[in-house]
């Protein structure tokens, strides 16, 4: 056999290939890495310290220095014991340093690792008590490799080079930049008291109620704020920049309020943000008619101009878009965040398991507000756009005790909206809207509660009086969307037209339209079967109602 001759620039051209495909593969691991590792957990199975107690109050003050990027701060936790305990643990993210803890009065010794402050407590706890536990911590905490998504604090600058800082958490949890029960199983019942001091000059934002400023010896200023609801630990924030507010004035779903609305804006943009604001009152009073009036009056409504995307900060949504309305008339991502008022702030899963509760109502938000100003064929419209975005990868969702990046996917939104969409069809628009105003709990408008899909499962079946459990396994547990198959025969002179779902234990009725007549077919079963006259045209679900499709 003849040897074949390989060029010597043919030997080193495919070695210098195989290192530099190493190289790149090396590159992606280590950017995989990094990436996660710029992730923190939050969520997941509380440890048996954590669920042996109640948040009752938090009492937090934070001194930021943009300059340094660095945060110094203290935080007096108020709990209930609920079971006995000899050792307290609370989250706080191991870029910050903790100087102190104290209990009750009492110094303690703590360990600091993993995320978790571990503190020996000088005496035992025994379940039904109350306890102080104050934590004086800071440092410069985890910056956001890209908020919302990858969260932390945002040190940027205006168009002047002023300091323009945020923070978010809803991946992390608010341990990136406090201390606290990362879960969203725990809020505050008693509320919150937040202290913000920022260099003079600058507007410190928070959530709740202003209840007055300080300015101080040293050239800072102090505003303290009063939450008076409970709020989950991601929806604590601060806003910091040398902020313009713009007011609107909101007089309520029955016209018997007027308060002000606030966007606090960037001076550059202040032109802007006056041309988008006023639909604010708007939103609000649409929103209000569907779920409830804006549940936190008593604290404020304001949105704070950002330099990350957006996030629903409660009473201080975070918004950072391009002041640009779609072609429906309304800013979306603004009236999304908005909408998270309700679902995610009012309304809070337990376990993040359940993360589509409050992407998929705040998303079926968009399309009611179009629903309600443009009427019923733009709402379908605004439907047919989103459902382009469903991607049915997993389910939306996922066992339990999840942590938020493991409930996390695209379709907790769109998938989610179509979710409510398809269930809007299958009760009638009365049983619809009874179960949404009651799942908002829109009849106490003050109350904030903790949910599951659980919850709303069983409101469905209270209202419309079925079992639906066929109906929650197939869009909520299982990844693929329903598909139908049309068959068609001759029988006499007419055609017999059998439609089948491809599973017989799915009974969603199908909107068909026969010779130019609407009609809802109901599917015991999974089928139907019905006669027509021959070449009779029959039409299927043509203005997208339900999140199915034909079978290939």
């Amino acid at each position: 056999m003849k040897r074949v001759h390989i060029p010597r620039w043919f030997k080193i051209v495919s070695i210098a290939l195989a290192i530099l495909l190493l190289a790149i593969l090396a590159g992606l691991i280590a950017l995989g890495w990094y990436v996660k590792n710029q992730m923190l957990d939050s969520g997941g199975e509380l440890s048996a310290p954590m669920a042996a107690y109640d948040i009752r109050h938090f009492d937090l003050a934070v001194e930021v220095f943009p300059a340094d990027k660095r945060i110094e701060g203290h935080n007096t936790v108020t709990v209930a014991a609920l079971d006995d305990l000899s050792r307290f643990e609370i989250n706080l993210d191991d870029r910050l340093e903790v100087e102190s803890v104290v209990a009750d009065g009492a110094a303690c010794t703590f360990d600091h690792r993993d995320g978790v402050i571990a503190v020996e407590l000088p005496a035992p706890w025994v379940a039904g008590e109350r306890h102080e536990v104050s934590i004086v911590y800071g440092g410069k905490p985890k910056i956001a490799l890209r908020a919302p998504w990858i969260d932390g604090f945002v040190w940027s600058e205006t168009p002047d080079h002023q300091p323009w800082v945020g923070v978010t958490g809803e991946g992390d949890g608010g341990d990136n930049w406090w201390p606290c029960k990362d879960h969203p199983s725990d809020e505050p019942d008693e509320g919150m008291e937040i202290a913000l001091t920022v260099p003079a000059g600058l507007v410190g934002l928070s959530n709740g109620r202003l209840l007055g400023e300080t300015d101080n010896d040293d050239g800072t200023v102090t505003s303290r704020w009063r939450v008076s609801y409970p709020i989950n630990n991601y929806l604590v924030t601060v806003n910091i920049a040398p902020y313009v507010p713009i007011e609107e004035r909101y007089h309520g779903v029955d016209g018997n309020l007027d308060v002000p609305l606030v966007f606090w804006s960037v001076p550059e943009y202040e032109v802007h943000a006056r041309t988008m604001w006023p639909q604010m009152p708007d939103i609000l009073e649409v929103l209000g008619r569907r779920f409830g009036e804006y549940p936190f009056l008593a604290d404020k409504f304001a949105v704070a101009h950002t330099p990350y995307l957006g996030m629903e900060h409660q009473t201080l949504v975070a918004y950072g878009a391009m002041f640009t309305d779609n072609d429906f008339g309304f800013d979306e991502l603004l009236l999304h965040e908005v909408a998270h008022e309700w679902w995610g702030n009012k309304v809070t899963v337990s376990d993040w398991a359940d993360f589509w509760i409050h992407e998929g109502f705040a998303t079926y938000a968009e399309a009611l507000f179009v629903d309600d100003t443009l009427g019923e064929e733009r709402y379908l419209d605004y439907m047919r756009r989103i459902r382009q975005r469903v991607r049915n990868r997993k389910p939306i969702v996922l066992g339990e005790n999840l942590t938020s990046a493991q409930a996390y996917s695209g379709d907790i939104y769109m998938k989610g909206a179509w979710v409510l969409h398809t269930l809007r069809w299958l009760l009638d628009d009365e049983d619809f809207f009874e179960v949404i105003w009651r799942f908002a709990d829109g009849d106490h408008p003050d109350a904030c509660r903790l949910v599951s899909t659980e919850d709303l499962e069983a409101l469905v079946s209270e209202v419309s009086g079925r079992d639906l459990g066929w109906f929650w396994e197939r869009y909520l547990h299982r990844a693929k969307e329903p598909r139908w198959r049309v068959k068609r025969r001759s029988e006499g002179d007419r055609e017999r037209v059998e439609i089948r779902w491809d599973d017989s234990d799915f009974e969603l009725p199908l909107p068909v339209v026969v010779g130019g007549e609407e009609q809802r077919l109901e599917m015991p079963d999974g089928r139907a079967s019905f006669l027509v006259e021959r070449d009779t045209v029959i039409e299927i679900d043509p203005d997208g109602r339900i999140l199915a499709k034909a079978k290939d």
